[in-house]
């Protein structure tokens, strides 16, 4: 018998936004409004995020807001303007590397002796290379995470680089959704206000400006952008010679998945739109079906699915980052399969070695970005470096100084991991209780970074319902794409950008994993 599933109501997405919750508002002021307009604020925030799918799902499979901002974050316009312009530079940055695959294992070997990941990536990585890859078409859909440096108010603020994603940069589509809620919703109160309301937004200057001006909220193109990336490679796929004797098939687009996946509104949204804006389809594997339903067929080694009645044309991974996705041989067989075929790959295994953190760390050093970039791109990406230290088991004094260092001044660092998905880096006592305990070999799977001190201003997050205010900080994700094959760049774009809000004190930054909510700019001043 079939399993039937219960359909989910309006009831189930409002489950956490219940009227008791509502209570916990009233009779006190939140991020320096009063309390009946954060609930107003509230109020209608929910009802606009529930109607236009701003969503994330539950462990039980239900589904509820993603967390968000009731208001507009400020950043400033012109550190805006230096992070669009760094997404071209980067965007060419990880399509060379990723080419030049001697450099990146070489570099990437330093960090396997204590990380078993990284260390079938790269086994996986020079498997290919060995083999040779049929597919040279590479198609990259990355972000850049910066974050505001200011120590102290008397420091010019500086944009500095978190981290570069080249694997499962996710939140393209809700990105998009929660700027347009910020740009409706100021709108229409800009118009709908009562002068007691209007006069306690006026309070918060960059919402003053905001409502003034709907201009200073930039629109954003993420989840179009992304589409146009996948449709892009979809359609030079498409356009490639068939070889003689090769049957043709419909072509299609597969995202592989994780089997249970919280963050499916997301990638649905870019599901709809790829088929909206361009008709073309798209299917949801796990890495684990690859196995069972998947073949390699012909010289080139076309990847067939569904009893070799369709063809990917590119995979599209938003798994496959962590460990967690490959809890079997099945899932590691899958992405060697994916690997090895003629689809494009998006990232290919390559690009996502070019996102870890010791390849960002090396290329700190302008000699190493010297063989990758122009002086001219050189000096514009080193603008954003925060300092980065390699802590390898054969580094010598500087290693041992720099250990030294992060010991007596834990809070002037972060210690990372090669890693994705937000809760991996360690901060504090717990990076100086780290570096004590690790030996050489075992550290050096980490790289140590100079930590960012960003400004602080009020805000309201919204998290299952519930309104907190109180002193917090934003990352600025810059999405970018890029399509080429070696000799020709088909598309090299900036593609919309991701805010982040989070309570000041919580260190990581990831939506789904809870430690911080979705949110939009005001470029102020």
């Amino acid at each position: 018998p079939i399993a039937k599933k219960r359909v989910l109501g309006m009831a189930d997405i409002l489950a956490d936004a219940s009227e008791p919750k509502r209570r916990k508002l009233t009779g006190e002021s939140l991020g320096g409004l009063p309390a009946d307009l954060v609930a107003r604020l509230r109020d209608e925030t929910l009802a606009w995020a529930v109607t236009n799918g701003v969503l994330v799902a539950t462990p039980d499979e239900k589904f509820v807001h993603a967390p968000c901002a009731l208001l507009p974050f400020a950043f400033p316009a012109s550190l805006y303007s230096q992070a669009a312009s760094l997404s071209k530079p980067f965007n060419t940055l990880v399509d060379r590397v990723a080419r030049d695959t001697e450099w990146l294992h070489m570099v990437t070997r330093g960090v396997v002796g204590h990380d078993d990941f990284t260390g079938r990536l790269l086994k996986l990585s020079e498997a290919v290379a060995a083999e040779g890859a049929t597919q040279p078409l590479q198609l990259g859909i990355f972000r850049s995470d910066y974050m505001v440096h200011q120590p102290t108010d008397d420091d010019a603020p500086r944009l500095m680089q978190v981290e570069l994603n080249t694997v499962s940069a996710s939140f393209g589509s809700l990105s998009t959704k929660v700027c347009a809620l910020h740009r409706e919703l100021l709108a229409r109160w800009a118009c709908s206000a009562s002068a007691a309301e209007a006069a306690s937004l006026s309070r918060l200057p960059h919402i003053d400006a905001a409502l003034r001006d709907n201009a200073l909220l930039p629109r954003n193109t993420s989840e179009s952008d992304i589409c146009k990336g996948l449709a892009a490679a979809h359609e030079a796929y498409c356009k490639l010679p068939i070889d003689e004797g090769e049957e043709h098939v419909p072509c299609v687009v597969v995202m592989v998945v994780q089997p249970t996946e919280r963050n499916v509104i997301d990638q649905r949204g870019i599901e709809i739109c790829l088929w909206a804006a361009h008709a073309v389809p798209l299917l949801r594997m796990s890495l684990a079906e690859f196995v069972t339903k998947a073949s390699l067929h012909g010289c080139r080694r076309r990847l067939r699915l569904q009893g070799g009645s369709v063809e990917a044309s590119v995979v599209y991974f938003r798994a496959g980052y962590t460990p967690n996705d490959y809890p079997t041989c099945s899932e590691w067989e899958g992405r060697t399969l994916i690997e090895r075929s003629y689809a494009v790959k998006c990232p290919s295994v390559a690009q996502q070695l070019a996102g870890t953190k010791k390849v960002q760390q090396v290329l700190a050093s302008p000699t190493e970005l010297s063989k990758f970039a122009s002086a001219d791109a050189v000096a514009q990406l080193r603008s954003c470096f925060a300092g980065l230290y390699g802590l390898d088991e054969d580094g010598g004094e500087r290693v041992v100084s720099t250990v030294a260092k992060a010991i007596e001044s834990p809070d002037s660092f972060v210690l990372k991991p090669q890693r994705e998905g937000g809760g991996n880096n360690l901060f504090g006592v717990e990076l100086r209780e780290a570096l004590q305990r690790m030996d050489p070999s075992e550290r050096s799977a980490y790289i140590l970074m100079e930590r960012i001190v960003p400004p602080v201003a009020d805000a309201l997050l919204m998290k299952g319902g519930v309104v907190e205010g109180g002193k917090c900080a934003c990352e600025l994700g810059v999405y970018g794409v890029f399509l080429g094959d070696g000799q020709r760049v088909l598309l090299n774009q900036m593609a919309g950008h991701l805010l982040r809000v989070k309570i000041a004190t919580v260190n990581e930054g990831g939506v789904v994993a809870g430690y911080a909510a979705l949110g939009s700019p005001v470029l102020y001043p």
